[in-house]
């Protein structure tokens, strides 16, 4: 069933969208399709709770946020990297004992 446009709109639709989006891990077109959004729009909605939280009273110079956004994002990717090189390491472990036990 649809959901009715005002819902997709309200204030709690968005955040329950943003949560979803910081909690589950799934990219933001995934989160979109589930919901039934624009992942455009989505994106917008997340970017601006992310703002929020570095800059609540938006005291910051746009320097220094767009510094905190980038080094955020690199840090994302750091741990993307690092997840995928211990299961890359746990997956190659498990090949070596395998192999080993079947001598």
């Amino acid at each position: 069933m649809a959901r009715k446009r005002y819902e997709r709109s309200s204030v709690e639709f968005r955040h329950r969208a943003v949560e979803r989006v910081r909690l589950s891990g799934l990219s933001i077109v995934k989160v979109a399709a589930e919901l039934d959004v624009d992942p455009k729009t989505l994106w917008k909605w997340v970017n601006s709770a992310r703002l929020a939280q570095i800059d609540p009273d938006g005291s910051l110079p746009v320097g220094a946020a767009k510094r905190i956004r980038d080094l955020e994002r690199e840090n994302a990717l750091l741990r993307r990297d690092l997840e995928f090189e211990k299961k890359a390491g746990a997956f190659f472990r498990e090949l070596d004992r395998d192999e080993n036990s079947s001598l």
